[in-house]
């Protein structure tokens, strides 16, 4: 009797045992279970958030030896309404953003880097910005050139933002100091969006003949950037009688007393009649609000049609032009060379070239030049 005690005593421990050591594993098991994995490195990299890095940019003061073109220079900002101090080469990559589209050729790019640097040189030799005398130059494209600041060049690419800074910024800083001159003195190195083809002497639309802005063909241009504006005849003459009110034009003689009575070489208009008063290609094209000089004028039912050819004054370096002879192979000495006559491309402050400090202007050359103030034109 004793002994089966004895045995179900034992059974009943090893049974009361086996259920502990059940609980046990069981509670060791959903443990196991039930604990957060440790991610692997992938899946942490791929939850981290990450910054997006911001735009690199091209340092222009790492880029090269600095000359004498770091000289700063007095920009007022027309938009900000203050006077910047900046570098020459800084103004310059505000210029060539703001004056030529980023897609251009980099030849082109690099040919506008020296035309733009030599206008500004030029235009500080000569009296600097006529409109706010305390500057050297303006951002008024209207009267100096046009610039693009930082933020402006962000809100106009975008994404393309930096891509686009360093491609001008390498563009300058590859002609660095370089400017166009002729028998050893700066040009006035004028510009502009699209000559329609031939180019203009200066004479013909400025009062200055310079033997280094010549007429010239460009052939490469594309688009001609051709427009047809159509102007009422009620429109067009309330524009001319209000400009010109002895000419006698009226709605009823309009089609007969408005008329091209002479050309240049070029295709842009010399003359042309209203009534009984001629008046320039340049004064037509600022009285209508024409992209050029070079039209013709056709009649609709409505008024007069201007058919015109290019875009600018067209005098000296054609913008689209550039372009075109860069796509075909030229590099930007070349395209200087075409469309500025017989002139040399030098570095600023080099030997032989007279510092402008020490250049004493000539009195008909500093009158001249504040006649032709508002040389360039809002689209180049």
């Amino acid at each position: 009797m004793k002994k089966r005690q004895s045995k179900h005593i034992k059974l009943f421990l090893m049974l009361a045992l086996l259920l502990v050591l059940t609980v046990v594993l069981f509670a060791v098991i959903r443990a196991a279970w039930t604990q957060p994995q440790k991610p692997d490195a992938d899946t942490v990299a791929a939850q981290t958030p990450t910054a997006t890095p911001g735009p690199t940019l091209v340092d222009l003061y790492a880029y090269f030896d600095w000359t004498e073109t770091t000289d700063n220079i007095r920009v007022y900002d027309h938009r900000a309404d203050k006077l910047v101090l900046m570098s020459l080469e800084e103004y310059i990559v505000g210029v060539v953003s703001a004056e030529m589209p980023a897609y251009y050729d980099f030849e082109a790019l690099k040919a506008q880097a020296v035309a733009s640097r030599t206008y500004t040189l030029y235009s500080m030799a000569h009296g600097g910005c006529h409109t706010y005398p305390d500057a050297d130059v303006c951002t008024n494209s209207k009267c100096c050139q046009a610039f693009s600041t930082h933020e402006r060049m962000q809100n106009s690419w975008g994404d393309d933002y930096a891509k686009n800074y360093n491609l001008i910024a390498s563009a300058v800083m590859h002609t660095a100091g370089e400017v166009i001159t002729y028998k050893g003195k700066i040009c006035d190195a004028l510009y502009h969006a699209c000559s329609g083809g031939e180019t203009e002497d200066s004479e013909n639309v400025y009062a200055n003949a310079l033997p280094y802005l010549r007429g010239v063909s460009s052939p490469y241009e594309d688009p001609m950037r051709q427009e047809d504006v159509e102007i009422g005849i009620d429109e067009l003459v309330r524009l001319i009688t209000a400009k010109y009110p002895e000419s006698g034009v009226s709605e009823e003689n309009a089609r007969t007393e408005v008329e091209i009575v002479s050309t240049f070489g070029s295709g842009r208009v010399k003359g042309l009649r209203l009534g009984k008063t001629e008046i320039t290609g340049k004064q037509a094209r600022s009285l209508f609000d024409l992209r050029s000089a070079m039209f013709t004028i056709t009649w609709s039912e409505n008024g007069a049609v201007f058919h015109t050819k290019g875009y600018g004054h067209g005098v000296g370096l054609s913008q689209n032009g550039a372009n075109g002879m860069a796509k075909h192979g030229s590099t930007y000495e070349e395209i200087l060379h075409h469309y500025y006559t017989d002139v040399q491309i030098m570095v600023y402050g080099a030997d032989g070239l007279p510092k402008l400090a020490q250049d004493t202007p000539d009195p008909q050359e500093t009158a001249n030049a504040q006649e032709t103030t508002l040389r360039l034109d809002p689209e180049g």
